[in-house]
């Protein structure tokens, strides 16, 4: 099937409805394309056709435009657009086509951003991020056991299954959604949260503003530790666990939470008080019904993920052409690397005897997080080898 602009989208978009069924189904509605998803580090990877090149853009709710890296944008010849002078937007540049599955978005203008240090952070090639200027168009269905995306056409889409709708808040057109968060010995303390399917690892992170009005800066236990990379660098602050997050009906016992520590990037923002991320619903399928302001969490049979943190303290990203050296970037204080002797800057060569060179570093961290399990890494250092072994333990 091919989308045209004006045409096919301008149709979806004059059928809503908003909150209305015509009619008993006689059979569900079929998907207008059914995408298999790369789970990578926790994030949703969908593959695509830019202008003719395969590539692999992340699945983001919670940002505003679709965009491409800047430099791979000028490797597939999108025609760069004039700013105006908007020194605050991002650049932009036109691509030809853009081709989800089955469907085929012509002629979209994108914003082009820097993705270099989301690279590093993820350890994988970021290509582009696909957004809310695209994502709106549809019903999105997100099999996270079944690793697929489904987009179907909202004017047709409707839902009956057992799962627990959530709307948007009032003033908000992409997934902001009323939450609470739970402090051991104090009320729940409502939240506004973005429904963020770019944000991974942690199950939620709260603003600075947030963090500060409701004096959650010294929640205990916590780590100092970076608590995420975005589009404005790295994001600081302590990472902890609430005692519970509440989606309406839903409940997310004991998620790992970044408390925002600076006023810097979406921390600083006042219109939201926080994200959730993929980490909290593993196990689920969710759909995000723009047309109809709302999401459905669908519970999985599987127990729900603890979004757990890594269990080494080490911070690892990915440098060097094609991202194939594995680096230590930070080091939790007190955690079994720190008391190794490990330090920002050491390289790791091999862990359990396997050369970890050109390795996924999402597999990686993977194995560092085995509570309990003993791990021998080989790192270097300037030009020096030392071994360590590290015994992994739950650092919250």
């Amino acid at each position: 099937m091919e989308l045209r602009a004006g045409a096919r989208w301008g149709a979806l978009t004059a059928g809503l409805v908003l909150g209305c069924w015509r009619g008993p189904a006689l059979a569900p509605e079929p998907p207008l394309a059914v995408i298999p998803f790369d789970p990578y580090g926790g994030a949703i990877y969908l593959p695509v056709v830019i202008n003719g090149d395969s590539a692999w853009l992340m699945l983001d709710t919670g940002l505003s435009r679709t965009g491409l890296d800047q430099d791979w944008a000028g490797l597939i010849h999108a025609t760069p657009v004039a700013t105006a002078g908007q020194v605050a937007e991002p650049a932009s540049a036109v691509v030809d086509t853009i081709r989800l599955g089955d469907l085929e978005l012509p002629d979209h203008q994108v914003a082009l951003y820097p993705l270099r240090g989301l690279s590093e952070a993820s350890g994988r090639l970021q290509q582009g991020l696909l957004g809310h200027d695209v994502l709106q168009r549809f019903t999105i269905e997100i099999d996270y056991p079944q690793r697929r995306v489904r987009l179907f056409d909202p004017a047709r889409y409707h839902y009956a299954g057992p799962g627990a709708a959530i709307p948007f808040t009032p003033d908000a057109d992409r997934p902001l959604l009323r939450a609470s968060v739970k402090i051991r010995g104090r009320p729940p303390i409502p939240a506004r949260l973005l429904l963020d399917t770019g944000a991974s690892g942690l199950c939620m992170i709260l603003t600075a503003p947030f963090v500060e009005q409701h004096g959650l800066a010294g929640l205990s236990p916590a780590i100092e530790a970076p608590i995420g990379t975005g589009l404005a660098g790295e994001l600081h602050g302590t990472i902890a666990r609430v005692q519970e997050l509440r989606l309406g009906d839903v409940k997310v016992p004991s998620p790992t939470t970044g408390l925002g520590g600076e006023r810097k990037g979406f921390l600083a923002r006042t219109d939201i008080d926080g994200v959730i991320g993929n980490a909290a619903f593993e196990g689920s399928r969710l759909i995000v019904d723009y047309a109809r302001r709302r999401v459905i969490i669908e519970a999985g049979a599987a127990p729900r993920s603890r979004c757990d943190y890594d269990t080494s303290g080490l911070r690892l990203v990915a440098r060097g052409p094609g991202l194939s050296r594995l680096v230590v970037d930070y080091v939790v204080p007190g955690s079994p690397s720190a008391d190794a002797g490990i330090r920002a800057g050491d390289e790791v060569l091999l862990i359990d005897g396997r050369a970890v060179a050109g390795a996924n570093l999402s597999d990686v961290r993977t194995v560092l997080r085995v509570d309990g399990v003993v791990r021998r890494l080989v790192l270097r250092r300037a030009s020096d080898t030392m071994r360590v072994a590290l015994k992994l333990r739950r650092l919250l």
